[in-house]
């Protein structure tokens, strides 16, 4: 007679597993169980079930037949019938469809913004297009290419000079932005 490879099926003392990882791999394995049970139980019977339980860490984990909601809405209002709990979801369904109204009103009006941004950036660039560009301005001439040596400081001259404007601008434009920001 060969002996056994595992303990199998044992009868537990019940009390409280100490290792938390311990408990909470229990805690998947019967609260699965308890579904099965509870599935069972609803089909066979035509029982409405809730089943609504916290895990040490304190998550909750629910099961309802048909839905956990209706059970707990019937369970707390007392009723034996679903005539009231029809009011109430169709008055429930009225809040969700103004909220979903809200939300579509919201969508629009910021594709409407995107919109308007987007025509604002093509004109911007049409713009560009049309201003005149001179095809050799200074920006673009590469310095290494200039053989004269006064030419050459003319341009960093006038680099430096186009930086410090840009810099002016920016600055000039974070402070706007930080007064509009303030006076909201």
């Amino acid at each position: 007679m060969n002996p056994k490879k595992t303990k199998g099926k044992q009868k537990i003392t019940i009390k409280k597993i100490e290792k938390d990882e311990d408990r909470l791999v229990t805690l998947s394995k019967r609260r699965n169980g308890i579904y099965t049970k509870l599935t069972e139980l609803s089909i066979l019977c035509g029982a409405e079930v809730a089943f609504l339980g916290y895990s040490c860490s304190g998550k909750p984990y629910t099961f309802g037949s048909p839905s956990f909601q209706a059970v707990a809405e019937r369970f707390l209002n007392g009723e034996s019938s679903s005539s009231s709990s029809s009011l109430q979801r169709s008055v429930m369904n009225a809040h969700q469809q103004a909220k979903i109204q809200e939300l579509c009103n919201v969508y629009n009006k910021m594709v409407e913004k995107a919109k308007a941004e987007e025509v604002k950036v093509k004109k911007a660039a049409a713009l560009a297009e049309k201003m005149p560009v001179n095809e050799d301005a200074w920006w673009k001439v590469d310095p290494k290419e200039v053989k004269d040596h006064e030419e050459v400081k003319k341009i960093l001259e006038k680099c430096e000079g186009l930086y410090e404007k840009l810099c002016d601008e920016a600055a000039a434009r974070i402070q706007k932005g930080d007064d509009e920001n303030n006076n909201k």
